[in-house]
């Protein structure tokens, strides 16, 4: 036993008595009156040290980790594989709750009104796409048009259909000229304020956990809420400017800088065909602009991250991209300090 405990490294941790596995795939309200008391206890025992004591800084990314994706009932669920991948990324945190400085969490927020959702899109009898109907740029006007009705409830007036109907076409168009994939009509899904919307209880539990223990606090980060294109990256929308130059969507340039200066940054979340292949390619993209050494800094977590059924060619071949550039692809039961290239003095 002695030897066992010795091999184990130092900086990990067991799994606190309130971390039940079973729940993971369970959908309830935080006791967090118990957290507080758990977390400040477990911070004593363990003599966990505040995070501004941190001399060396480790950020864990998790891209989109919510019911809406990772329970079995949410609108656009992977699960089963989700809830597997939600359960590592929870012990994740729990065994290296001492090295961790910081987490950010990301959520996918919508509304009914959406390119990507079906109410935006009619057929020629006036009915509205069902979920996964892909929109290729040949297809707009022929087999799929824009719901007149979207003129006036994103615009407020009927004279704006014209204009919505030659975006469109470039929306399309735009998105194969940049080698994106075409865009997707999803199922309604991640509505702000809806149940689909909140991140896994589980894992809100164990960011909690970490944030009460080590005196750090989690930032949130809310995307996909504009109507006019995809918002897959939590760093921007697919498509920025409209066929007229009129700015549609957005990029964060910024917060990508903030991630990159973290001597290690960690991504898991879903989905590996998506969103987090959406924000790894901006993270890359800013690397590549700024200093390609940076690349070996990112670690993705491989057993925390799933591709939408359908989709799985579309994340293989991104996983791939990202390891050709430097990036570290990785098991999240795999001690930290044995992860390739990472500096040993973050575990000191």
């Amino acid at each position: 036993m002695s030897n066992v405990l010795k091999s184990k490294p130092a900086y990990e941790l067991p799994f606190p008595p309130l971390y039940d596995k079973n729940k993971v795939a369970d959908f309830f309200t935080p006791n967090y009156q118990e957290i507080m008391a758990n977390a400040a206890e477990w911070r004593n025992l363990h003599k966990i040290e505040p995070r501004r004591k941190d001399k060396h800084s480790i950020a864990l990314t998790i891209i989109d980790q919510q019911k809406t994706f990772c329970l079995a009932d949410g609108e656009l669920s992977i699960a089963p594989a989700s809830v597997s991948d939600t359960s590592n990324i929870c012990e994740f945190i729990y065994r290296n709750m001492r090295v961790i400085s910081d987490i950010i969490l990301t959520l996918d927020t919508h509304y009914l009104f959406q390119i990507f959702h079906p109410l935006f899109w009619t057929d020629g009898d006036g009915k509205h796409p069902s979920g996964f109907t892909v929109v290729l740029p040949g297809d707009v006007g022929k087999t799929i048009f824009v719901n007149p009705e979207m003129a006036y409830v994103l615009f407020g007036d009927m004279k704006f259909l014209p204009w919505l109907q030659d975006y469109v076409i470039h929306y399309t168009e735009e998105l194969a000229r940049l080698g994106k994939p075409p865009l997707v009509v999803w199922p309604v899904h991640g509505r702000l304020a809806s149940p689909g919307h909140a991140i896994v209880p589980s894992l809100q539990v164990a960011v909690d956990f970490h944030d009460i223990a080590r005196w750090s606090r989690t930032q949130y980060r809310l995307k996909g809420d504009l109507p006019l294109s995809e918002y897959y990256s939590p760093f921007g929308t697919e498509i920025t400017k409209a066929h007229d130059g009129v700015t549609v969507g957005e990029e964060s340039d910024k917060a990508v800088e903030d991630l990159l200066k973290y001597e290690a940054l960690i991504i898991a979340g879903e989905a590996e065909s998506h969103c987090v292949r959406a924000a790894i390619y901006d993270i890359l993209k800013k690397i590549k602009a700024q200093d390609p050494a940076l690349a070996k800094r990112v670690y993705i977590l491989e057993d925390c991250t799933s591709s939408v059924p359908g989709f799985e060619q579309q994340g293989r071949e991104a996983i791939a991209d990202f390891k050709k550039a430097g990036m570290n692809v990785v098991d999240s039961k795999t001690p930290m300090q044995d992860w390739p290239g990472i500096n040993p003095d973050l575990f000191e």
